[in-house]
C-alpha cells in the first residue's frame, strides 16, 4: 500500500468532516491496530495442520455437491490471477469448479494464464467475452457457466484460504436447509505477505446488514435461491454485492454463518479494500440498494449515508402515532427528577406521551405533588408501591390496565437527550417483528456506558464498547450502526404494551438489574427481534456512585443457563469476553 493512498484518503476525509473528526479516525485506527497485533500469528496458526488437510482430502462426506467457485476476471494482473486460481484449485474439497467469465476485452494476457491451468485441470469453465460488461454483466456470465447446486462468489484478485470450501461443505451436510452462508474474512497486502485487520462477523444479523454489507466475503448460495432472487443487476454497479446480497437474504429459508477466516480481501491502490474513495460512486448505488431492499420487504424509512464510506442509516417512519408512557422505576430524587423532565421536554416533538412514576410508599409527600403541579408540560402519573413486591412487579400487574401502546422504560438520570429521539424509538419499534428498542447512553464523562448487550461478555453480560468515547466508532463501525442484539439497556428501552404483556412482563424469578435482558430473551423466545440504535444517544447526569465488585446473578444464569452456554451469535467466538473491546480470543 503506498503512503500517498493513505495520505489523499485523510485529505479527503478531512475536507468532509473537519480536522477533529479525522484525527479521532485515524487515533481509532491506531488503537485498532495495536489490539490487532499479532493477528498474523493468531490466523497462521488457526489454519489446519497439513496432516488435517489430508484427512479432509480424504474426507467421505454423505452429502457431497458440487461448488461452482465463480470469478468475473476484467485485466486482472497475472500474479493476482495465479494466486486467486490456485487457491480455488488447492482446495481440500476436490467437488469443485472454477467458471471464469473475461471481460478484459482486447487485452489478452488473463486467456494465456487461464488456458495454461485449464490445460491440466478440467474443472475449470472459461469463457472469453467479447466486451467488457461490466462488474455486474461479467459475474452473471460466470454464474451461467456454473453447473454445481452451490455458487461460491470470488473476487479475481483475492485467495481463499486452502480449506475454505471443506468448511463449507461441512456446514452445509450439519445444516441441509442452508441456502445461503458467509464466513468470516481478512485482508491481504499486495504482496501477499501479511494478513490484517480481521472482520469477525455475527451471525445473520438483518438490521446490521441494513447498516452496510457486513456479510460480504465469503458468500456462498443454493442455487435455487439465486434462481428466486435473480441474477446480478447492472443498475447497482459499484454495490451489486450488497443488492444481491439483501435480496438472497429476502428469499433466503435459512442463512448460515461460519466463525472462521476462510476469505482473504486483496488489498491494493486501486482495490475499495485498500482505498475506499477508489469507488465514491458505489456507496450512492449502496443507498438506492437499500432503499429498493426497504421497499420490497414492505419498510417505511429514509436512507441516509454516515461519514464512513459504505456505511448507512435508516431512520424509519412512524406509521401512526399511539400514545406513549415513558415508565421511571428509580426516581432518587425531586432534583434528580426535574432535570429529567427538561431533559424530555426540550426536545419533545411527540405529542402523545405521558409520564408514570412509580415511588415508594414513602416518598408519598408534597414535595413530589407540587413537582408534578409545576410540571404540567408533560402528562405526569404516579404509582405508589405499597406492598412488599418491587417497582418492576408493580409495573407488570398495572401494565394491562395503562391505556398507552408503548411502554418507553428510562432512568430518571438522564438528563440529555437528541431531538426527535421519540420518534426514532418508535419507528424502530413499529416495524414488524421488533421486539425490545435501545439507544446508546453516555456517562457525564462522555463515554458510553449502556447500549446493546453481549451474553457471556465479563462472565455473564455486557455491554458492548462500554467505555468508548464520544464520536469513536468502534471495531467495524458498530457502536454507531443499527443492528440486532439479544438484549438491550433497560435504561433506555421501549417496547409494544402487547408484546410486554406476551412476555409476561418482568419476571420475578431474576434479579432486578437483569429484569431488562431476562425481558429481551422472552421477546426474541417469542421469535422477536430486538434493535440497538445508536441514532438515539442520551447522557446521564453527573452522579457520585460507589463501586462495587461484580456480583454473578444467581436466578438469571440459572434461568438462562442454556443460552449463555453458547457463544453469542451477535457477536463472535474469536472475540474476548474478557473486555469490551472486541480484542481476538487467544487460541488454546
Amino acid at each position: 500500500m503506498k503512503n500517498v493512498s493513505y495520505a489523499q484518503r485523510s485529505y479527503h476525509y478531512m475536507k468532509s468532516y473537519g480536522v477533529t473528526k479525522l484525527r479521532r479516525k485515524v487515533q481509532e485506527r491506531l488503537y485498532r491496530n495495536s489490539l490487532e497485533k499479532g493477528y498474523q500469528n493468531w490466523m497462521i496458526k488457526s489454519r489446519p495442520a497439513e496432516s488435517e488437510k489430508e484427512l479432509q482430502r480424504a474426507h467421505p462426506f454423505h452429502y457431497a455437491p458440487c461448488i461452482s467457485v465463480v470469478v468475473p476476471v476484467y485485466r486482472t494482473q497475472e500474479k493476482y490471477l495465479r494466486e486467486m486460481i490456485e487457491s480455488v484449485l488447492s482446495q481440500t474439497y476436490q467437488n469443485l469448479e472454477l467458471c471464469i467469465a473475461d471481460g478484459s476485452g482486447e487485452e489478452d494476457s488473463a486467456r494465456a494464464v487461464i488456458e495454461s491451468y485449464r490445460g491440466q485441470d478440467s474443472r475449470i469453465r472459461y469463457e472469453k467475452l467479447s466486451r467488457n460488461l461490466g462488474i455486474s454483466g461479467n459475474t452473471n456470465a460466470a454464474l451461467s457457466l456454473a453447473t454445481g447446486e452451490y455458487l461460491a462468489l470470488l473476487d479475481h484478485d483475492d485467495v481463499l484460504e486452502e480449506h475454505a470450501l471443506f468448511e463449507i461443505v461441512k456446514w452445509l451436510s450439519a445444516h441441509p436447509e442452508t441456502d445461503m452462508l458467509y464466513s468470516d474474512e481478512d485482508k491481504l497486502t499486495s504482496d501477499s505477505s501479511v494478513y490484517f485487520q480481521p472482520h469477525f462477523k455475527p451471525d445473520f444479523n438483518p438490521e446490521l446488514l441494513r447498516s452496510n454489507n457486513y456479510i460480504c466475503h465469503l458468500l456462498v448460495v443454493r442455487r435455487n435461491l439465486l434462481e428466486k432472487a435473480g441474477m446480478y443487476r447492472e443498475e447497482f454497479d459499484g454495490a451489486q454485492d450488497y443488492d444481491f446480497i439483501l435480496r438472497c437474504s429476502e428469499q433466503a429459508e435459512a442463512i448460515g454463518h461460519i466463525p472462521k477466516i476462510l476469505y482473504h480481501w486483496r488489498c491494493h491502490d486501486a482495490s475499495t479494500a485498500g482505498n475506499p474513495e477508489s469507488k465514491a460512486y458505489a456507496y450512492e448505488a449502496g443507498r438506492r440498494a437499500l432503499e429498493c431492499h426497504l421497499k420490497r420487504t414492505g419498510l417505511s424509512g429514509t436512507v441516509e449515508r454516515m461519514e464512513n464510506p459504505g456505511f448507512y442509516r435508516t431512520v424509519y417512519a412512524c406509521s401512526s402515532a399511539p400514545k406513549v408512557s415513558i415508565v421511571v422505576l428509580d426516581v432518587s430524587g425531586t432534583g434528580v427528577l426535574k432535570r429529567f423532565v427538561k431533559a424530555v421536554s426540550q426536545n419533545q416533538t411527540y405529542e402523545k406521551l405521558e409520564l408514570l412514576l412509580l415511588l415508594e410508599e414513602s416518598d408519598k409527600n408534597k414535595i413530589i405533588l407540587n413537582f408534578i403541579k409545576e410540571h404540567r408540560q408533560i402528562p405526569i402519573k404516579v404509582v405508589y408501591c405499597t406492598s412488599a413486591c418491587n417497582k418492576f412487579v408493580t409495573f407488570s400487574r398495572l401494565a394491562e390496565k395503562i391505556d398507552s401502546e408503548y411502554f418507553l422504560f428510562m432512568e430518571s438520570r438522564i438528563e440529555k437527550i437528541g431531538r426527535g429521539w421519540l420518534e426514532l424509538f418508535l419507528g424502530n419499534a413499529q416495524c414488524a417483528g421488533t421486539g425490545a428498542v435501545g439507544g446508546r447512553i453516555y456517562d457525564s464523562s462522555r463515554r458510553l456506558k449502556y447500549g446493546a448487550r453481549i451474553l457471556g461478555l465479563n462472565g455473564q453480560v455486557g455491554d458492548a464498547f462500554a467505555g468508548l468515547p464520544m464520536g469513536y466508532t468502534g471495531y467495524f463501525h458498530k457502536a454507531v450502526l443499527q443492528q440486532n442484539c439479544h438484549a438491550v439497556s433497560g435504561k433506555a428501552m421501549m417496547v409494544k404494551k402487547i408484546y410486554f404483556l406476551e412476555a409476561g412482563g418482568f419476571s420475578e424469578d431474576v434479579e432486578d438489574r437483569m429484569k431488562d435482558v431476562d425481558l429481551c430473551l422472552k421477546l426474541e423466545r417469542m421469535g422477536l427481534r430486538n434493535v440497538y440504535d445508536p441514532g438515539i444517544v442520551l447522557t446521564e447526569q453527573r452522579h457520585a456512585r460507589r463501586k462495587r465488585a461484580a456480583r454473578k446473578a444467581a436466578a438469571f444464569e440459572k434461568k438462562w443457563k442454556e443460552l449463555l452456554q453458547k457463544p453469542d451469535g451477535y457477536y463472535n467466538p474469536n472475540l474476548s469476553l474478557e473486555d469490551t473491546k472486541y480484542r481476538i480470543q487467544e487460541l488454546r
